[in-house]
């Protein structure tokens, strides 16, 4: 992280809201905007179930990409690919 960082400080923002959070995922219910969840079934720092529990918002859509870690592959994945505009247009 730090090899790649532009900002050092921003990059630790998500481990750090995670840290401070609760760990409930009740707030998300209220949420209204469409949601599509990308996860890797291969992530070691957030297992698929955490996926899962962000999905569960009303109307979300889990895709979970096969192989893929806690980053972006770095070869273009064609399912993620296709995902993200399916999801914005």
């Amino acid at each position: 992280m730090h090899a790649r960082a532009r900002d050092l400080n921003a990059g630790l923002n998500p481990t750090l809201a995670g840290a401070a959070g609760s760990g409930s995922t009740a707030d998300l219910a209220a949420l209204t905007a469409p949601m599509l969840v990308l996860h890797g079934t291969e992530d070691p720092m957030f297992p698929p179930a955490h996926a899962e529990e962000t999905a569960a918002v009303p109307g979300a859509r889990l895709v979970m990409i096969e192989g893929m870690g806690h980053t972006l592959p770095g070869a273009p994945d064609e399912r993620l690919a296709a995902e993200i505009p399916h999801h914005t247009s």
